[in-house]
């Protein structure tokens, strides 16, 4: 059961690969009932490298901390390699709670294979393979308060361990295909505990 609430705490949802912020539109609605401040912040993720996506998040972040009592992150796929970068780079002294739905902490097989294929036009693909000197895989842990990873059941384009990065406050598997997790109401039900509780719901 989602409650509305008050809280002066700000929300960013960043979205993954491929895609846009109406696929986070779902998520971003339903945390809206509980936070002031929820930005669904998008991004053309396709032909640029991350690095250049970090750069534009570590500002939207650092705009935010005059304004928020905390900043929480809410990311899918990509979008968590993008926060972890952005983080290493600036940093907020008011930085909350870390939620990654589907990342490849670990790197993609599906982004293995294509990267020889469309790397040069999908930077992106390169630097998320799953071979030990791509820039997901030399990325340092995210410092962050407390971390909550959910992953999917059925994916295909992660595959679960590659979510797990060793230092997760909490993982649970959900499910749910890579994108179509994101609009399943229990997905928005653990994010949001997570949120206020820094654990996901356990059944008793």
């Amino acid at each position: 059961m989602i409650h509305a609430t008050t809280s002066r705490d700000a929300v960013v949802l960043v979205h993954g690969l491929a895609a846009n912020h109406l696929v986070m539109a779902p998520l971003a609605g339903v945390l809206r009932r509980a936070y002031s401040q929820v930005i669904n912040w998008g991004y053309s993720s396709l032909w640029s490298p991350i690095e250049r996506h970090s750069q534009r998040l570590a500002a939207l972040i650092k705009g935010l901390e005059e304004r928020a009592e905390r900043i929480h992150l809410v990311t899918h796929s990509m979008g968590g390699i993008i926060t972890r970068l952005a983080l290493s780079e600036f940093q907020p002294k008011r930085l909350g709670r870390l939620v990654m739905v589907a990342p490849p902490n670990r790197g993609s097989h599906v982004a293995t294979w294509l990267a020889p294929w469309l790397g040069r036009i999908c930077p992106p693909l390169v630097q998320l393979a799953d071979f030990e000197d791509s820039l997901v895989c030399r990325l340092p842990l995210p410092q962050v308060p407390e971390l909550g990873v959910i992953a999917a059941a059925t994916d295909f384009l992660v595959r679960e361990p590659s979510t797990h990065l060793g230092c997760e406050t909490d993982h649970i598997t959900l499910p749910g295909l890579h994108s179509s997790l994101l609009w399943r109401r229990e997905t928005a039900e653990q994010v949001q505990h997570f949120l206020e509780h820094g654990r996901f719901r356990r059944a008793a």
